[in-house]
């Protein structure tokens, strides 16, 4: 029997630089959130959003709230992995519209012995593109009550999978551009 999957698109940004709700924001005739919620229903038995923002429940989608709040996406992952159903859930930021089911079928398939399988390339770590078990939860919250709110810097001491992903980035270029910014979203 195939394991069940869950889904968590991180939504709850201040969207500062944007000026408004970017998950809400439409790009190519989608909201960006939108393009995260396709891309994960194949693969996921339920979709859950990491937010602080009232509006998302209106998605149709549960929506989860962080316990600790203004920590960054560290709470956000928190407060979902606590909250998920399954063992292993694929994470996706709201604003990363370019990300290719091939990514996540790669991610999916290195996740034995790891807590968290997380993508790498030439020019960074994507920790907001990845899969995490449902066990991260605690961890990150020790993180937390620690003050460890650096995400990028955290993962690094949990059992992570860092899978380097240059051969994606060749094909698909713009897999990993996000939206932060009006100028961002138009310069597509």
């Amino acid at each position: 029997m195939k394991e069940e999957i869950g889904g968590i698109i991180m939504a709850g940004g201040m969207s500062s630089r944007m000026g408004t709700d970017k998950a809400l924001v439409t790009f190519e005739g989608k909201r960006l959130i939108d393009y995260a919620i396709d891309l994960l229903k194949p693969f996921c038995s339920e979709i859950i959003i990491s937010t602080n923002i009232r509006a998302h429940e209106k998605l149709g989608l549960r929506t989860v709230a962080d316990v600790y709040q203004k920590c960054g996406p560290i709470g956000g992952l928190h407060a979902a992995l606590a909250e998920t159903n399954f063992d292993h859930n694929i994470v996706i930021s709201c604003d990363v519209p370019f990300v290719q089911p091939e990514l996540i079928e790669l991610l999916l398939a290195n996740t034995s012995g790891f807590n968290a399988v997380v993508p790498t390339h030439k020019c960074g770590v994507e920790p907001l593109i990845a899969v995490y078990r449902k066990e991260m939860a605690s961890f990150f919250e020790t993180q937390l009550i620690e003050r460890n709110y650096k995400l990028q810097q955290v993962i690094h001491s949990s059992k992570l999978n860092l899978l380097e992903v240059d051969h994606l980035v060749a094909k698909y270029p713009r897999l990993f551009d996000n939206m932060n910014s009006m100028e961002e979203l138009n310069k597509f």
